[in-house]
């Protein structure tokens, strides 16, 4: 029972956190992507280097805001699963933004020139925009939520690993295997790699 609950519980966070993140992510590399501002290329750099960041400063950070002390520590969000999806939010948020403009810097430009090409109206232009793009993106929603249910320090710092209420499946393996009880740890890690199996095989396919 507890390991259908961690199962769940990790589905679950790390699922809306990487919706989330997709759909936010999603808009704001495409208002990058259309519109020139300045700082422009140093904004997309930082976004570059935030996606190298190592996970456990993320935590730290959310943890610091959600913390007593912390501007958010009023709204007692700290270990909790909301705490763990808001970390893993900001975590994959990057990614998204980085990997959307990718797609829209390469496949998207040669699409909205032969648009322009083709003097294709422009309320019809977003529809194809999307609808050529669509395997990139659903590629890209797969990567994220690849890295959220992956995710160990993070999720560590903003959620306690609290039995029954945090504990997700990553914690789980690292806690069981550190306490010697590893045939727990090798179901749950089964369960992971099933998982991590699955999205690979998809985005294969989809590639």
């Amino acid at each position: 029972m507890e390991i259908l609950q961690i199962v769940v519980l990790s589905l679950v966070v790390s699922s809306t956190a990487t919706l989330f993140s997709f759909l936010i992510g999603f808009f704001l590399s495409l208002f990058i992507f259309l519109k020139n501002f300045i700082l422009k290329k140093w904004l997309i750099n930082f976004l570059n280097a935030l996606t190298g960041v190592p996970t456990v400063i993320f935590g730290l950070c959310v943890l610091l805001l959600l913390s007593r002390k912390g501007p958010f520590g009023s709204l007692k969000l700290l270990f909790t699963p909301t705490a763990i999806i808001i970390a893993q939010f900001f975590l994959l948020l990057p990614l998204v933004i980085t990997l959307s403009l990718d797609v829209f810097n390469g496949e998207g430009k040669k699409i909205l020139e032969t648009c322009k090409i083709l003097q294709i109206p422009k309320n019809k232009i977003a529809k194809i925009f999307l609808k050529e793009l669509i395997k990139p993106l659903v590629c890209i929603f797969l990567i994220a939520f690849s890295r959220a249910i992956s995710e160990v320090g993070a999720v560590s710092l903003v959620g306690g690993n609290i039995k029954g209420h945090t504990r997700v499946m990553t914690t789980y393996i690292a806690l069981s295997t550190s306490m010697g009880n590893y045939d727990t740890s090798i179901i749950i890690a089964l369960i992971l790699f099933v998982i991590s199996f699955l999205i690979n095989y998809l985005l294969r396919r989809k590639a």
